[in-house]
């Protein structure tokens, strides 16, 4: 069963379409994947998520998930011609549900804005220099050679050595890292398969495992190039962690000089029936 990577049906309709009447913004821009009534749906509709999908799951199917995204644009389209149709923008709960999304869309564009211009890329480099030993692990960097059978891998292991083993993996290997000489690069034991790991983290350094290890991948030569206890990742194998922490504390910070600026008002009443229930759950968290 291939992996499911699509938005489901409507879930996020105004990123993919846009609101209001911008006409833009319901057909987008460049060559035409599909019409619906007589309306020129346009590639620009797709591209947000086929940029958001990563690219070992994009391998070898772009086409496919295309498909499926023009698909969903499809069934949004249709809805939105019968929502006109009906004029359900009239209602009382269309203008409700708009008026709750620009208000969230006011708040998220404006969290958006704090965060670009706080959260740069020296700002991640300055936050990486200071808290880079915390992303320390025990780590091994390996290659490996996969084959079919437990014959082929024996056979390597009898010519192979650390000299040998790069060019040996690139003619030899069926795994996707034989072009570059089945370099799996540094990694933590819980990132690979329990067999795997096992051989590869009780081999010796500059050492070729002296027995084939067999996952569901196949059987696999393992060379274990370097051990570190305490491996430091470069930053850009930690950025994506470190702008979500830093945008999180540039956020609480933001928030709370927009608090300390602004006149809040409790009504009494309100703020007795708060204290009084703040009061209970103390009382509740003590027993």
């Amino acid at each position: 069963m291939q992996t499911k990577i699509l938005l489901p049906l409507f879930v996020a309709a105004a990123v993919l379409t846009g609101c209001g009447d911008n006409q833009t913004a319901i057909t987008g821009e460049g060559k035409t994947l599909v019409s619906v009534n007589g309306v020129d749906l346009k590639e620009s509709l797709v591209a947000p998520q086929l940029a958001g999908i990563p690219a070992q799951l994009l391998a070898g199917r772009q086409n496919e998930i295309v498909q499926q995204l023009v698909g969903q644009l499809v069934d949004q389209e249709v809805a939105r011609q019968e929502a006109e149709r009906l004029d359900v923008m009239s209602g009382d709960n269309y203008k409700e549900q708009l008026a709750r999304f620009e208000k969230q869309l006011k708040i998220n564009t404006l969290m958006q804005n704090k965060i670009s211009e706080a959260v740069t890329d020296e700002a991640v480099v300055g936050a990486y220099e200071q808290s880079k030993a915390s992303f320390a692990y025990p780590a091994v960097r390996a290659r490996h050679i996969l084959v079919k059978t437990e014959k082929e891998a024996r056979n390597i292991i009898r010519v192979a050595t650390p000299k040998n083993f790069a060019e040996l993996a690139k003619e030899k290997s069926q795994g996707p890292s034989a072009p570059q000489g089945g370099d799996l690069g540094y990694f933590k034991k819980e990132n690979m398969v329990p067999e795997f790991a096992e051989v590869a983290f009780s081999t010796a350094k500059g050492k070729i495992a002296r027995k084939p290890v067999k996952t569901q991948f196949g059987w696999h030569v393992v060379y274990v190039e370097d051990t570190q206890d305490k491996y430091v990742p470069p930053v850009t194998e930690v950025s994506q962690q470190l702008r979500q922490r830093l945008s999180q504390t540039v956020l609480q910070g933001y928030v709370q000089e927009l608090k300390s600026n602004a006149t809040i008002v409790y009504p009494k009443a309100e703020e007795a029936m708060a204290k009084d229930d703040m009061e209970k759950d103390m009382a509740k968290d003590a027993k």
